[in-house]
């Protein structure tokens, strides 16, 4: 990759998919430059563009990153069958306490509980889990969600609307076959869906266009992280000082390497995930930017030193 590629991926990844052009006159190049420059990186497999629900319209409510310790010799048979689950969307390698790190999306409490004390003890060569939950997710890649809000009442702290209630839509099976397709290749065209789901190519533009504007999906641009080989991608662990957590979180989600933020419960009190391109933009990211920040008490990074599965995607 040249400097222009890596300028165009960088805008891709920050922005999600963009037109050529819109992302012409951006990058000071012509379109035909730009439609050249991504179906290169797609044939080489650099790059993959595909649909990413939302994950808060679609009904998860369960989200948890999980650390995995394990017996010597076991790490590539747990690492397999972590990838092959469908409730995983990142998987990766870690040097840090555990051996591998695995986040997991649930649309109950009740699956998620079921995973973590019955699908994985199943799993030969685990020796110890620990379960990180995240309460209030507020950065999911190209996705956010406001803070809550609480309010005081004289009987005590009075419901807040939560994110998922402010876009409500009903998602029919229609809709969940075509965000299906468009997981695995989100440039399908309405004619090649047509000819796949047997339904008007007018019906599925309508469909597109209006959970697009509903936020039900993002087109987004997906790196190969051993083709691009990024040196540097850790979840991070921070506890606070008696603050507010989602101010802290306000100001960490500033810095855009940062993908995702949460609230979470356990023995942090936040956790995010960043990804940058060499180890010495995330030391300075660990041990200047972030305790900065007003109310940081402290930090963990994990670093992940392999990727095997991003955004759902089997890259192992």
């Amino acid at each position: 990759m040249d400097e222009l590629d890596q300028k165009l991926l960088d805008e891709l990844e920050r922005y999600g998919f963009q037109k050529a052009a819109t992302l012409a006159p951006k990058l000071g190049v012509g379109k035909s430059t730009i439609h050249r420059r991504i179906s290169s990186m797609r044939h080489k497999r650099v790059i993959k563009v595909i649909a990413l629900p939302n994950p808060i319209s679609f009904g998860y409510r369960a989200w948890a990153i999980i650390g995995i310790k394990v017996e010597p010799g076991s790490l590539y048979d747990v690492t397999r069958k972590l990838v092959e689950h469908p409730s995983t969307y990142m998987v990766a390698f870690s040097l840090s306490e555990f051996d591998i790190m695995a986040d997991v999306l649930f649309d109950t409490s009740d699956k998620l509980t079921f995973f973590v004390s019955s699908e994985l003890m199943r799993i030969k060569g685990i020796l110890r889990t620990e379960t990180i939950l995240l309460m209030c997710p507020r950065k999911y890649y190209n996705f956010s969600w406001p803070a809550p809000v609480f309010r005081k009442s004289n009987t005590g702290w009075e419901p807040y609307l939560e994110a998922a209630n402010h876009n409500v839509y009903q998602i029919d099976e229609t809709d969940r076959r075509i965000i299906s397709i468009l997981r695995q290749d989100g440039l399908t065209r309405p004619a090649a869906l047509k000819a796949r789901l047997g339904i008007g190519e007018s019906t599925i533009r309508k469909r597109l266009k209006n959970m697009l504007n509903r936020g039900l999906f993002d087109i987004e641009v997906v790196p190969n992280p051993e083709v691009l080989q990024y040196e540097a991608w850790a979840m991070i662990g921070i506890n606070i000082n008696h603050q507010y957590a989602h101010q802290v979180i306000d100001e960490i989600i500033k810095n855009p390497a940062v993908y995702f933020a949460s609230v979470s419960l356990g023995r942090f009190n936040v956790i995010i995930c960043a990804r940058f391109h060499n180890m010495d933009l995330l030391n300075h990211f660990v041990k200047v930017e972030l305790p900065a920040i007003k109310g940081i008490a402290s930090v963990e990074p994990f670093l992940y030193t392999k990727l095997l599965k991003y955004h759902s995607i089997d890259w192992s």
